[in-house]
This record gives structure tokens, sequence and C-alpha cells, in this order.
């Protein structure tokens, strides 16, 4: 069955939405797409392999905001990239979720310590 829907964890929900109240992004999910990207740069090590995705998967509640698999991959880019990140994967949308929530917990621990704005300074 295709992925249609991708459903944040509520604590990624709430992280995301701290950041687009910033003022920093534009809305919720380009703040939970730069957290996808995050995990992927800073914590590679810890989400290198399918096995730690699925484990994560089964860890994260699926309490927070919805989003159309259309909205958030319009050019099916990030597919792309899950397919080469992750080649054994048929799943690219519930590992681009995982991604997801997994950057923005990390970015919530900014957030909470008063460190994440500016952002750059965390690149």
């Amino acid at each position: 069955m295709a992925e249609t829907v991708l459903v944040l964890s509520k604590h990624a929900t709430n992280v995301a939405e701290q950041m687009r109240d910033s003022g920093t992004f534009p809305d919720a999910l380009a703040a939970a797409k730069f957290g996808m990207a995050y995990a992927i740069k800073y914590y590679w090590h810890q989400i290198k392999s399918s096995n730690e995705l699925n484990h994560l998967d089964q860890i994260y509640d699926k309490g927070g905001t919805s989003y159309n698999i259309g909205s958030v991959d319009p050019d099916k880019c990030i597919a792309e990239i899950m397919a080469a990140l992750y080649p054994d994967s048929n799943t690219p949308y519930t590992f681009t979720r995982v991604l997801m929530c997994y950057g923005l917990n990390q970015l919530g621990d900014l957030l909470e310590d008063g460190k994440l704005f500016p952002i750059n300074k965390n690149m």
C-alpha cells in the first residue's frame, strides 16, 4: 500500500510549531524538513540503518500534525533521498517521518536550553 500521509509525533509537532512561531520558518512543515536535514547531517551515526529507523518508528507516537505526502514531497525529491540513504527500504515517508521527529527532538533540546536561535550558530 502506498504511503499517503505522514504524521509527526506530538513533541515533534510542538517543536516545529515553536520554530515556525519564531519567524525563522514560514510554516511548521518547513521546520520539520529542516529537522530531517539536521538529523541526517549531525546524527547520521545514530540513524544510518533501516533497522535503527524502524525501531524509532515504533517509539514515536503519531499524535501530532498530519501532512499529505503530496505537500511534503511534491517533486519526489525526498523519496529519492530516502532511496539513496536507505536502499533496502520501501517506505520512504515512514523514514522521512522518523528523521523529522528525530531531528526536531534534537532541535527541541537546544530550544529548551535557549540555544536554538539564531539557528545559524548550530550549523
